[in-house]
């Protein structure tokens, strides 16, 4: 082979060279902030994942109590109504007392007058 065409395909492969060595840095480099950024987007995966179940703690502990609050006020609307019944009951038995009360009065008039 000819020196020259020698020369020249040595100065060819060499940019060559030179270029795929830049590409291979710049494609590293890249590589380095694919796994910065993988590692950010981790680390904030990671933040909501414990944000999110702090949250979620605290909504339970709120629905746990609000279900305390729910039950203890059923309860004393039971105990009310319960209360407002045996009202009922004494007020009936006072109104059917009455009423034989009234009846045998009625009777008893109605036997003077015979």
């Amino acid at each position: 082979m000819d020196q020259e065409l020698v020369q020249y395909l040595d100065e060819r492969f060499g940019r060559i060279e030179q270029r795929l060595d830049s590409h291979d840095q710049r494609f590293e480099s890249i590589d380095r902030q694919f796994v910065q950024v993988n590692q950010r987007i981790d680390d904030r995966f990671e933040e909501v994942k414990r944000h999110t179940g702090m949250l979620a703690e605290d909504l339970r502990k709120e629905v746990h109590l609000l279900a305390e609050g729910l039950a203890t006020h059923i309860e004393a609307e039971s105990v009310r109504h319960q209360a407002i019944q045996e009202q009922f009951r004494e007020t009936r038995a006072l109104i059917h007392l009455s009423y034989e009360q009234l009846h045998q009065r009625v009777e008893n008039l109605e036997r003077r007058q015979n």
